[in-house]
């Protein structure tokens, strides 16, 4: 009996020790996917989880000459004045610089930029990361 018990302590601390890396192993080929669609006009749908203002609003971000041109929030059509939005090469900019972050990221198979991309800050745990969920790619 004791054994058993010792055994699942064992499995339940080794397991839960595990650190977690849902990163896709080649960014580069997912951001010379998105390079090769040569877009710099599109919108996009973008969701920010984290424990900040406007978190969990779905918005419509609309670029143009890659630079943000209008952010709108989608279940009202009010604009969004926030900086903490961002354009599929800002996204790719986030994960090219992000050193000391652990990051999940998932890529859309068909224009390759990151459809899912939680950051968890290392040096800073406080701050407990942020969720970026981008879709609806349209193309302007």
């Amino acid at each position: 009996m004791i054994r058993i018990f010792l055994i699942f302590l064992f499995l339940l601390f080794s397991t839960s020790c595990k650190k977690e890396q849902v990163a896709e192993p080649n960014t580069n080929s997912s951001y010379e996917l998105w390079r090769s669609r040569n877009l710099h006009n599109y919108s996009i749908d973008q969701i920010r989880s984290c424990f900040c203002p406007d978190a969990g609003q779905s918005v419509r971000i609309t670029v143009r000459s890659d630079t943000i041109f209008s952010i709108i929030k989608i279940s009202d059509n009010s604009i969004i004045t926030s900086r903490f939005y961002f354009t599929v090469d800002s996204l790719f900019g986030i994960i090219n610089n992000s050193e000391n972050d652990s990051l999940a990221i998932r890529y859309n198979t068909n224009y390759g930029f990151p459809e899912f991309l939680d950051i968890n800050p290392q040096l800073h745990p406080v701050d407990g990361g942020v969720l970026y969920e981008t879709s609806n790619l349209q193309i302007q």
